[in-house]
């Protein structure tokens, strides 16, 4: 029999793989509208929103302030010796602690504070479940590559494994070389079973949290590898830092931190507590009717209250800016990352190509008799590897950019 229609066989199985490319990263995420309602109606973001509405009812009892009315009400007795008499006497007051000293408008500063941290607290909230999102659909595409890529290597498996069988019987190869492509075609079946199992998985796990997104698939059509952002690194950094929300919360808890400390300090001024009270007294015989003024001492403890709460907004700012370092140093090394893995994806794909090439060889020279059966398969499992691992390094740079592109909002932005 001719090795000929043997060759080509497995040539054309090869030619099966696709290279992955894609024109940009709206070819393999969901598009905004598709992710926004899943995300809006995740327990997770409910959660957030029960919490904005607490943080905003407490910020409404701020500006409201604590003091109220009270009612104070006294029921006596007078007894007199000479002569022998008893009267019932009764006081009533009305009382409220007044807000002095401009606390008033500083509860209120405070109060909108409070209203600005629920709102990115809210923003943070909804970005964090983004991201997480794409964590999960950029695992599910890895699963994906990697179902696919054992599928192909299983089909391989069958033909080399039939086509083997075919010769065996012809006379044409060793028993040896059959029993190794026998043993080829199981690793992969169970290669094959594994791979399959994991992007169940994934897919599963995907359409229980996020109930209504499409299967993650990437790009059938061989396009254009995804340029590089063209936007500065410096301009992009900006974009980032600004909108980060959970920088942004830090700045503002610090703001209302300091805002809380200078309230505090001003507590240090005590506020007086104003009535107005009515008496009846000797039966009646007696009314009275005046204005009470309580007026607490200031001591030691609204001193340290008030330094307390100093010291703990000077520790929030001093967060701030290590946050800001920490993210500054991680975005700026995932933007070299992208430039990196960019040049390293030429590389791959040309040892890829390369490998190719030499598994072509190898099968020539296998059916000349030139290559053992074994070295047949390390050259086509290599091969397999050099591509799968070319498409991996694609998803990474892929999640990579999309990362940043998600974090600048530029991708899926969801804020109110």
């Amino acid at each position: 029999m001719s090795a000929r229609p043997f060759r080509h066989g497995l040539l054309a199985l090869a030619l099966v793989a696709p290279v992955a490319h894609a024109q940009s990263l709206e070819d393999w995420l969901p598009s905004t509208a598709q992710v926004a309602p899943v995300l809006q109606a995740s327990p997770l973001i409910q959660s957030a929103r029960a919490r904005q509405e607490a943080q905003l009812q407490r910020a409404r009892g701020i500006e409201a302030g604590s003091g109220e009315w009270a009612v104070r009400l006294n029921q006596q007795q007078r007894r007199v010796r000479e002569p022998q008499e008893r009267f019932a006497e009764t006081t009533l007051a009305l009382e409220r602690p007044l807000r002095l000293w401009g606390k008033a408008g500083m509860d209120a500063r405070i109060a909108e504070q409070d209203r600005e941290v629920a709102r990115i607290g809210l923003a943070d909230a909804l970005h964090e479940a983004s991201r997480t999102l794409l964590t999960q659909w950029f695992g599910a595409l890895r699963a994906r590559l990697d179902a696919d890529n054992a599928e192909r290597e299983l089909q391989l498996a069958r033909e080399l494994d039939r086509q083997a069988q075919v010769r065996l019987r012809q006379g044409d190869v060793s028993q040896l070389d059959a029993r190794l492509a026998k043993a080829e075609l199981q690793r992969s079946e169970a290669t094959s079973r594994l791979a399959q199992a994991e992007l169940q998985r994934s897919i599963a796990q995907l359409q229980r949290l996020y109930p209504g997104l499409p299967q993650p698939r990437g790009p059938e059509d061989d396009v254009p590898t995804p340029a590089l952002p063209a936007q500065p690194l410096e301009a992009a950094l900006q974009d980032f830092l600004t909108h980060h929300h959970e920088l942004n919360l830090l700045r503002a808890e610090a703001r209302r931190q300091q805002q809380l400390a200078e309230r505090l300090e001003r507590d240090r001024w005590p506020d007086p507590t104003v009535g107005f009270y009515t008496a009846r007294e000797r039966a009646g015989s007696e009314q009275l009717a005046g204005v009470s003024v309580a007026v607490p001492l200031s001591g030691t403890y609204r001193e340290s209250q008030a330094r307390a709460a100093l010291a703990e907004a000077h520790a929030l700012a001093q967060q701030v800016q290590q946050l800001e370092r920490q993210l500054t140093a991680d975005f700026e090394a995932r933007w070299q990352q992208l430039a990196q893995q960019a040049q390293a994806l030429v590389a791959l794909r040309a040892a890829a190509a390369t490998q190719r090439l030499a598994a072509d060889k190898s099968l020539t020279a296998y059916t000349l008799g030139e290559h053992s059966m074994t070295e047949l398969i390390q050259n086509r499992r290599m091969a397999n590897e050099q591509q799968l691992a070319s498409q991996r390094l694609l998803l990474d740079s892929l999640h990579n950019q999309a990362r940043i592109e998600l974090d600048t909002h530029r991708l899926w932005d969801l804020d109110d």
